[in-house]
C-alpha cells in the first residue's frame, strides 16, 4: 500500500509522540500542510508568521524536553524561520523545521533563487542546525527523518531541519520498502564516570569552600533527582545559571540563585570566594563569568562537565578539569562514590557564609508598595500568588533582569526564556508552544512594552485558541535597559525610541480581556483575583520609567553593570529594589 510522502512524514512523526505542530500553510508546503490537517489526532496551531511558529515550538521543546515540529513554507517562509530557529540552537533545544521547496527540477544552487520563491534556505540553516538537508529523493525520506530526529535529541540537543520539494511531497511511496538511516556509532555516555567521579570527589572532599553551578544539562540529562540527591547529601551551596534557575526553589538552604552579570545581588561574591566551582551543564557564558571571566576565585579549581566539548574549550574561559559526558552518567557515579561517607563536603561555617550574603542582600527590602510601581516589587507581587501549576514565560530586557533577580521558583514551577540568544519579542510565541505543551498549567508572560511589539501578532493565537495565557506587559515607557546602556556608554541625545502603544484598544484588537494595574493599594488582590479565573487576558502593569536595574555586586566592591559591562564603580545608594 502506497502513500504521499507528505503523509509518511505526519504519521511518523504522529508515532514518535507529536501532537502538536506550529505552522504557517503557502503553496510551497502545501502537501505538507494538507497531510499534517488531516493526521489524526495531530493538531496544526496556526501562527502568525514563521518566526513565532519557531519559536512556538522552541518555547514547547524549553518546557518539556521533547522534540517541537514546525511546519513552513518555501522561500520568504522558510527564511523568517531561520530568526526563530536560532534561539533553539543557543538554547541546546531540540525543534525540527519542516519547509516546503520548489519542485526539484527548479532548484539551482547556483542561483540566488530559483522557481517562484525558491531560495536554498538549507545553506543558511546549516550554520544554525545540528542536521539540515534537502530531501531530493522520496525513498529517503525515512533515513532524513531518522538521522534528523536522532541528531536534535541525542548528545547536547539542538534543532534540525529538513526542506522537502512540493514534487517529493506528493510523490507516492511505499513505506514497507523504505530504508533507515544508518546507526550512528555509540559512544559511551558515561564511559570514564567512575574514575572521574573519583577525582572529583576527592577534590570536593579537600576543599574548604567548594560549589556548585547548576546549568540546563541537569534537566537535560533528566537528571534533576540524582542532583538534588548529591547536593543535600553532601550539603554543597549552588549558583545558578538562567537555564537552572528553576531546578530548586529559593528557599532551599542550598540555593543561592542566579549568578552572572544580570543575576541576584550577592551570588558573584559567593563565587569569587568558593576555591573549587564544579560546573554542572552549564555553559559558563560571558553573561555568567563576566566580560573578563573574573567572577571566579582566581586561586579555584573550576571542574566543568558538559556533554558539549566545544563548551568545555570556550575562549577566554579558564578550566582546570574538563569532564565531557552526560551529566546525569557524572551524577550517577559520584551518588555511588559519596554513599562511601555521608560527611558533608561543604562545612557549615562555608555554608553559613554563604547564607549571610544570601540574607543581606535581598532584592526586595523593605518599605511599601508605591506609584508608580516598581517592577521588582510587581514581580515579587506576582510570585507571591502563585503555585505549583504555574509557567512564567519571560523575554528579554528589563523583563529579564527583574525576573530572574526576583522570582522564587516553587518545587515544580518552571521558567523558559531566551537565555542565551536574549530574542528580544520571542516570549509571546514562546508561551503558545507552552501552553499547548502543558495544558494543565496556566502560563504567565513577563514582557516589556517595547519588546511586546516584535512579536504582537501573536495575541491572536491566544486569542483565537482561548489559551490561559496572562500576558503581563511591564510598561516602563520604552526601551528602559537599552536606555541605561545608553547612559552608561554613550554620550548626546537619547535615541529614539517608539511611542507607546495603547494596550487597552490592542486588547480589543486582538480579542482579549484587558486589565490594568497601577494601584498599589489593591494589587495583591487584583492578582488573586486575574490568577483564579482560567483563560486569555492582557494585563498592563504601569511602572515607573525612571526606576533603574539593580547592579549584581562584585567582589571589589563595586558593582557590575547590567549590561556586561566589567565596571567597578561606588555603590552609592541602596541596591535593591
Amino acid at each position: 500500500m502506497t502513500m504521499r510522502v507528505a503523509d509518511y512524514v505526519a504519521s511518523y512523526l504522529h508515532s514518535l509522540g507529536v501532537r502538536t505542530c506550529y505552522s504557517l500553510s503557502g503553496t510551497g508546503s502545501i502537501h505538507l500542510d494538507h497531510a499534517f490537517a488531516q493526521q489524526p489526532d495531530l493538531l496544526c496551531v496556526c501562527a502568525r508568521h514563521e518566526t513565532a511558529a519557531a519559536l512556538m515550538a522552541t518555547g514547547a521543546a524549553k518546557l518539556t524536553g521533547n522534540l517541537a515540529v514546525a511546519l513552513v513554507t518555501s522561500g520568504p517562509g522558510a527564511v523568517n524561520a531561520l530568526a526563530g530557529l536560532v534561539d533553539a540552537y543557543a538554547d541546546g533545544v531540540p525543534v525540527l523545521v519542516i519547509s516546503g521547496q520548489v519542485e526539484t527540477r527548479h532548484i539551482d544552487d547556483d542561483a540566488r533563487s530559483f522557481g517562484v520563491q525558491g531560495f536554498a534556505v538549507v545553506n543558511s540553516a546549516r550554520s544554525m542546525t545540528k542536521y539540515a538537508a534537502v530531501v531530493e529523493q522520496p525513498s529517503d525520506i525515512r533515513a532524513h527523518l531518522d538521522r534528523a530526529v536522532r541528531e536534535a535529541l541525542s548528545g547536547r540537543p539542538g534543532p534540525v531541519w529538513l526542506d522537502i520539494p512540493l514534487d517529493v511531497q506528493a510523490a507516492e511511496i511505499d513505506p514497507a520498502a523504505l530504508h533507515e538511516a544508518p546507526s550512528a556509532a555509540d559512544e559511551p555516555r558515561g564511559a570514564g564516570a567512575r574514575q572521574a567521579a573519583r577525582q572529583i570527589m576527592t577534590m570536593l572532599r579537600s576543599a574548604e569552600r567548594p560549589l556548585v553551578i547548576a546549568g540546563q544539562g541537569i534537566r537535560q540529562g533528566a537528571a534533576e533527582e540524582q542532583f538534588r540527591t548529591l547536593i543535600e547529601r553532601l550539603r554543597l551551596p549552588v549558583v545558578a545559571s538562567r537555564l537552572g534557575n528553576d531546578l530548586l526553589p529559593y528557599d532551599s538552604p542550598l540555593w543561592f540563585g542566579q549568578g552572572g552579570i544580570r543575576g541576584r545581588l550577592y551570588p558573584n561574591l559567593i563565587m569569587a570566594q568558593a576555591d573549587l566551582v564544579l560546573t554542572l551543564g552549564s555553559s559558563l557564558s560571558t553573561a555568567f563569568v563576566g566580560e573578563d571571566a573574573d567572577s571566579f576565585n582566581p586561586d579555584a579549581t573550576v571542574v566543568a562537565v558538559d556533554i558539549d566539548p566545544s563548551q568545555l574549550k570556550k575562549k577566554g574561559v579558564r578550566i582546570d578539569f574538563p569532564v565531557c559526558m552526560d551529566v546525569r552518567d557524572l551524577l550517577d557515579a559520584l551518588l555511588i562514590e559519596s554513599a562511601e561517607s555521608t560527611e558533608p563536603a561543604a562545612s557549615e561555617r562555608w555554608l553559613a557564609t554563604c547564607a549571610e550574603l544570601k540574607e543581606a542582600h535581598p532584592t526586595i527590602a523593605g518599605g511599601e508598595l508605591r506609584e508608580p510601581l516598581n517592577s521588582y516589587r510587581f514581580v515579587e507581587r506576582l510570585d507571591a500568588h502563585t503555585g505549583p501549576g504555574h509557567v512564567f514565560v519571560v523575554d528579554t530586557g528589563s523583563a529579564y533582569y527583574v525576573t530572574g533577580q526576583t522570582l522564587e521558583f516553587s518545587a515544580s514551577q518552571r521558567e523558559i526564556t531566551s537565555a542565551a540568544f536574549l530574542n528580544m519579542g520571542a516570549a509571546v510565541p514562546m508561551a503558545v508552544g507552552a501552553a499547548f505543551s502543558r495544558p494543565d498549567c496556566q502560563v504567565l508572560v513577563l514582557v516589556g512594552d517595547g519588546a511586546i511589539e516584535l512579536n504582537i501578532q501573536e495575541l491572536a493565537t491566544i486569542s483565537q485558541y482561548s489559551l490561559d495565557v496572562k500576558v503581563f506587559v511591564l510598561n516602563n515607557g520604552g526601551y528602559a535597559s537599552i536606555r541605561e546602556s545608553q547612559e552608561a556608554l554613550c554620550e548626546g541625545p537619547a535615541l529614539e525610541e517608539p511611542e507607546a502603544l495603547n494596550f487597552r484598544d490592542v486588547a480589543k484588537a486582538f480579542g482579549l480581556p484587558y486589565r490594568k494595574l497601577e494601584r498599589a493599594a489593591t494589587l495583591d488582590a487584583d492578582l488573586v483575583g486575574l490568577l483564579a479565573h482560567r483563560g486569555p487576558e492582557l494585563v498592563e502593569v504601569m511602572c515607573d520609567p525612571k526606576q533603574l536595574l539593580l547592579r549584581p555586586l562584585r567582589a571589589d566592591g563595586g558593582v557590575r553593570a547590567h549590561d556586561g559591562a566589567s565596571l567597578v564603580r561606588p555603590v552609592g545608594e541602596l541596591n535593591h529594589a
